[in-house]
């Protein structure tokens, strides 16, 4: 059903600051074809909007399942506890040019609620839980995986019934020494390049509070 991720909407308190912030980011001030910077008036909660084959067959789907979807304009779009969720069947936007890390590794989201949000994402919209895990220090995560999209849930011992939530960005950079120099050197506030939990990563913080939400660079290796 979903072939890609179309956008994540971010909740941006200051739209100038954050086009700012992400052009820093990115090298580039070409607008990221996968952010929606501030929420459109059919978003009441940051998320996400997949791309789709068709989208009336696909809302129909999710709607089925639980998930109901209104039609707006190109997309159609609907909240599950907390998340804005929506499809559309447009054309890809052009990829940004010049620049670096400007590819979403994978979204981290937050959840009181690890069965509700497994029906949410695999239940309702089609992902698959590739792992689900708790650390050493005695973190819970879910990672998902859907067209390419990698979505990490980080569990939080909270009220069940409260919400999920949009937490942070991941991007992915050829060469993560080359962009935290070059971010180093436009002002930006980072943390040293360190090892990643994953093997064979090095990732680095961007402190950076205009972006809107925790922001990370990672490289494979």
């Amino acid at each position: 059903m979903i072939t890609e991720l179309d956008s994540v909407l971010l909740d941006i308190p200051n739209l100038a600051d954050a086009k700012d912030a992400y052009s820093r980011l990115f090298g580039t001030s070409t607008p990221h074809p996968q952010l929606q910077l501030g929420l459109p008036e059919w978003a009441p909660y940051p998320g996400m909007l997949f791309r789709v084959e068709n989208q009336a067959s696909a809302a129909k789907i999710v709607d089925r399942r639980g998930l109901t979807l209104t039609a707006h304009a190109d997309l159609a779009a609907g909240q599950a506890d907390g998340l804005t969720l929506g499809l559309t069947e447009r054309t890809a936007a052009p990829s940004q040019s010049g620049g670096d890390s400007g590819h979403i590794d994978h979204l981290v989201l937050f959840s009181p609620n690890r069965d509700r949000i497994i029906a949410t994402l695999c239940g309702r919209l089609g992902f698959d839980l590739r792992l689900d895990r708790v650390q050493s220090w005695g973190v819970h995560q879910l990672f998902f995986r859907c067209a390419g999209l990698v979505v990490e849930v980080v569990l939080r011992d909270e009220d069940p019934a409260g919400p999920d939530s949009l937490w942070g960005i991941a991007w992915r950079t050829e060469n993560i020494d080359a962009t935290h120099a070059r971010l180093q050197q436009a002002g930006v506030a980072l943390s040293d390049i360190r090892n990643g939990h994953k093997p064979g990563t090095r990732v680095a913080t961007v402190k950076d509070p205009a972006l809107a939400v925790p922001t990370i660079l990672i490289e494979q290796r």
